[in-house]
């Protein structure tokens, strides 16, 4: 199922995403002022008011997720910034 960009903007904002313009805009994630090195980027195309599984499984590599369920969890605020925190924690980013 796709998910509104607007709705992605918003729940990486809540996870403690750092917004950033330009062409696209870019989320940069970061933990007490220090960016982890996870990101992504929303287009603002017209194109791109939704994101399908094709664009959410690039976006899996950029947020340093596993599966594309993860990516859905984080975007669509089951999963919380603890548990997105965690995740890279062990994953060993920061």
């Amino acid at each position: 199922m796709p998910i509104d960009r607007k709705i992605i903007e918003s729940s990486l904002r809540k996870k403690g995403f750092i917004e950033e313009g330009g062409d696209h805009k870019y989320f940069y994630h970061e933990v007490n002022g220090k960016r982890t090195g996870s990101y992504t980027f929303i287009s603002r195309g017209s194109g791109y008011k939704t994101y399908g599984d094709t664009l959410l499984k690039r976006m899996c590599v950029q947020l340093r997720l596993n599966t594309l369920t993860q990516v859905k969890r984080l975007l669509e605020c089951p999963m919380d910034m603890d548990e997105y925190n965690s995740i890279l924690r062990k994953k060993g980013i920061f």
